[in-house]
């Protein structure tokens, strides 16, 4: 026999049941929103990880070019700063090599990113151990060059001194003639030479002198010139024809020529020009004395 169920008994059921079933959607409805906000800030923290270590590869890369740069403008000061750059650049370049095998194989952002900062401090150190080195070699080099330059100026000093001295000592150990006398004879049938003061009767002039003492001077062989200038400013010239380089590197013909040997003591020498021909022209004659080249005397003589 059916089981008869009373009809209000059955709405209460119903409503049971309709209650569960709102309560089980709301419990829906609320996990979906938590698991849709643990995923969004999953995603926001994963992405910020993700930015912060974009930030530190950005800054690796900066820095790297920058301290090549800071570091390259000081090339070329000194040899030893070249080398100490070549140096850097090398542990840089094995840096950045470093830097890019790190970021190849690590896997693990929050280990990358930790990483990347680590090896950026360690760029920075590196480069700014760098500058202090090269500001150390800097400031060596100035010293150094001071220094330099301190001891060329006292080497140009002592350059200078010993060339005044030098002067001094090549002025003082010059040999001088004094007591230049100057004559004129004509040459007689006999072959006697006597006096004459008229130019067209003249066959020689004789110009004597004393090569002064000189205590300085080095002794040895001297050569002793004399050149002897018509009024119209021609060499008379002997027929030795010797010639000899003056003071000034040139190169002059001499009337005579004659080698002595000096011990330091005075000593008197003649030298002459002779001619059979009298050919001599009237006026004054320029007579120049040298010593080794060197002008020692000068005078004039009259011929009528």
């Amino acid at each position: 026999m059916r089981k008869i169920i009373p009809i209000m008994e059955t709405q209460k059921q119903n409503k049971n049941t309709s209650y569960i079933l709102i309560a089980l959607l709301l419990l829906s409805f609320i996990f979906n929103i938590y698991q849709w906000r643990n995923q969004t800030t999953t995603v926001v923290t994963y992405d910020s990880k993700i930015d912060s270590m974009n930030t530190v590869r950005i800054d690796i890369e900066r820095e790297l070019a920058t301290s090549e740069v800071e570091l390259e403008k000081y090339r070329g000061i000194s040899a030893n700063l070249d080398t100490l750059l070549n140096d850097a650049n090398a542990k840089m370049a094995d840096q950045e090599k470093k830097i890019r095998s790190l970021i190849a194989k690590e896997k693990d952002v929050n280990k990358l990113n930790k990483k990347l900062k680590d090896e950026l401090e360690t760029l920075r150190k590196m480069k700014d151990e760098y500058l202090d080195k090269i500001d150390q070699l800097i400031t060596e080099n100035k010293e150094l060059k001071s220094k330099n330059e301190e001891l060329n100026s006292t080497v140009t000093n002592l350059n200078e001194d010993k060339k005044n001295l030098q002067g001094k000592v090549g002025v003082a150990s010059q040999l001088k003639a004094e007591y230049v006398k100057v004559a004129s004879f004509k040459k007689k049938s006999s072959g006697k030479y006597v006096d004459a003061s008229v130019a067209k009767r003249i066959n020689k002039l004789e110009v004597c002198f004393t090569v002064m003492d000189n205590k300085i001077a080095q002794s040895g062989d001297k050569m002793l010139y004399v050149v002897i200038k018509e009024p119209t400013g021609k060499i008379l010239a002997s027929t030795s024809k010797a010639t000899f380089n003056n003071e000034k590197g040139e190169e002059v013909a001499a009337t005579s020529s004659y080698k002595i040997t000096y011990t330091g003591e005075k000593q008197n020498a003649c030298l002459n020009f002779e001619t059979e021909e009298r050919t001599l022209t009237p006026g004054s004659y320029n007579i120049d004395i040298y010593i080794d080249g060197t002008l020692v005397a000068n005078t004039s003589y009259m011929l009528e």
